[in-house]
């Protein structure tokens, strides 16, 4: 049988709903793991309804139960104790973000007590959750304050271009001040060991991105290269024993990670990552969890509020997601 995957419904104001029960309506992908949906039914099989989706659910009353059955079974959903939303699709509110957010803490604690293998998640969207009275920046915190991580990150793949983002969701301000050699260099440890635990590369080739044009260009643009990442990579090589190239021009950094020279770039902040990332085709791109005691996967992009429920919705890259963290459930299942 295939590996246990557990999906947060996501939020149900935006496509995270439509997303996933496109891809487990395809009886290919459900004969190559077994599903199971956190989440609230009744929302669940009215949005398959509305939009037309073939699927067929059905309520367990806990997760072991949802991996006993087999493909032919109506796709198993475990309850949200969260009430039933009742906002208007597309208009942010705490009754969303409640119920996006303990499904993915619920997903999140069934990887970490290994009655999972995997965890995919649908997006969230962030002011939902932060009416909600949930102060997080995104899923990953939520994932590696629940796994209580020392250091946890997001790694973005698309094709052979992996991105490490040492600051996420924050002010371009508030990124650049969080920047300090002990905080890098504990970034460029965190894509060592993903590097060898997640993705299997014995002998990364990871190199670090500048943060000033031309990487400062010897001081001329900027001291940072100088005074905070040349000494990061100086003590994540003294003190763990990782060589890292850089600090590299950003905007040569990443056409190199696309064509293969590095196995990841770490980027210093949020769009250095993403503004690469996202010229590339996003049906096959995803995210990874990495640093913390659990697998879990997720395409790049959001809720989108402003698309939900018209029809344009493009499963395609949640199901990609889904794909890759099956293999990678797999994977270690082998290798255990």
């Amino acid at each position: 049988m295939g590996p246990r995957v557990v999906v947060p419904q996501g939020d149900l104001g935006g496509i995270a709903p439509e997303v996933l029960l496109h891809s487990l309506a395809d009886r290919a992908v459900r004969d190559s793991c077994r599903p199971l949906i956190v989440g609230h039914r009744q929302a669940l099989e009215s949005v398959a309804a509305e939009m037309g989706i073939n699927i067929a659910l059905q309520s367990v009353a806990q997760a072991e139960d949802a991996f006993t059955l087999s493909a032919e079974n109506p796709v198993p959903v475990l309850e949200l104790e969260s009430a039933l939303p009742t906002t208007a699709v597309g208009t942010p509110s705490a009754e969303f973000g409640m119920a996006s957010v303990e499904a993915v803490l619920r997903s999140t604690n069934m990887c970490i007590e290994n009655v999972a293998d995997v965890m995919v998640t649908p997006p969230i969207h962030k002011e939902s959750m932060h009416l909600a009275g949930y102060p997080f920046e995104g899923q990953t915190q939520i994932l590696g304050e629940t796994c209580r991580s020392r250091r946890y990150g997001m790694l973005a793949c698309a094709g052979d271009l992996r991105v490490l983002v040492a600051t996420r969701h924050m002010s371009l301000r508030q990124a650049i001040g969080k920047l300090d050699p002990r905080f890098v260099a504990k970034q460029i440890r965190l894509a060592h060991e993903a590097a060898r635990e997640t993705l299997g590369i014995e002998l990364p080739r990871i190199v670090l991105a500048g943060l000033n044009p031309h990487a400062g260009e010897g001081g001329a643009f900027g001291n940072e290269e100088q005074l905070v990442l040349e000494p990061a990579i100086e003590i994540a090589r003294e003190e763990w024993g990782f060589n890292t190239a850089g600090p590299a021009v950003p905007d040569v950094v990443f056409g190199q990670g696309y064509r293969g020279e590095w196995d990841i770039v770490i980027a210093l902040y949020h769009d250095q990552a993403f503004l690469p990332l996202r010229m590339l085709p996003r049906e096959t791109a995803f995210t990874i969890f990495v640093g913390g005691n659990i697998l879990r996967t997720s395409p790049m992009h959001g809720a989108a509020y402003d698309i939900a429920r018209t029809g344009k919705a493009d499963a395609r890259p949640f199901r990609f997601s889904l794909e890759r963290g099956i293999d990678l459930a797999k994977q270690r299942i082998t290798s255990a």
